[in-house]
C-alpha cells in the first residue's frame, strides 16, 4: 500500500500507531467501510472500535452473542468518528509509524480470526485471536524485545 494508490476496501481497516512513548498502543483507525478515522488511546479503545465497527458493518457476522455486565437499561455514551480523506492515510503512511492493514475473516469463538500487513516492511502474517493481532503489532513497535515474565521466586 505504500507504493500503491490504492483506496481501502470496505472489508479493510488500517491501524496507524503513534510512535512508541510508553507500552499502550495510541494511534488511529480507519475505516474502509464508512471513510471515517477513530482516534484511539489504549489497546482496550482499539479492540471495542475494531468490534463495533464490524458490529455496524454486519460483516464478518458474529457467530455469539457477546455477554455483558450492563443491565437492560444502561446509558449509552457515543464517541463520534471523523471523516477522512484519502490524503490523511498517505501522511499517516509517511511518518515514522508503524501502520498496519488489518483484515478480519471471521469472529468465532469469541474473538476475531483474519490477516494483518505491516505496511512499512511489507510482511503479512494471519491471527487466530484479537490478542495474537495485538501480539504481532507490539512485535512490529518493538522488534529487539522479547518480554517474559518469570513466576518463580527468585531471592
Amino acid at each position: 500500500m505504500t507504493n500503491r494508490k490504492e483506496k481501502l476496501s470496505p472489508a479493510q481497516i488500517l491501524v496507524s500507531l503513534d510512535s512508541a512513548q510508553d507500552s499502550k498502543l495510541t494511534g488511529r483507525l480507519y475505516s474502509g467501510f464508512y471513510r471515517k478515522v477513530y482516534n484511539f488511546n489504549s489497546e482496550t479503545e482499539l479492540l471495542l472500535a475494531m468490534d463495533r465497527l464490524c458490529d455496524s458493518m454486519q460483516f464478518p457476522q458474529a457467530s455469539f452473542k457477546s455477554r455483558s455486565f450492563e443491565s437492560k437499561y444502561s446509558k449509552t455514551f457515543v464517541r463520534k468518528v471523523e471523516n477522512f480523506m484519502e490524503s490523511e492515510i498517505d501522511t499517516a503512511l509517511q511518518q515514522d509509524r508503524a501502520t498496519f492493514l488489518v483484515h478480519i475473516k471471521f469472529r468465532q469463538n469469541a474473538s476475531w480470526q483474519g490477516s494483518i500487513t505491516w505496511v512499512e516492511k511489507e510482511k503479512t502474517k494471519n491471527f487466530r485471536s484479537a490478542l495474537e493481532m495485538l501480539k504481532l503489532m507490539d512485535e512490529a513497535r518493538h522488534p529487539a524485545v522479547k518480554e517474559v515474565v518469570d513466576w518463580e521466586e527468585t531471592t
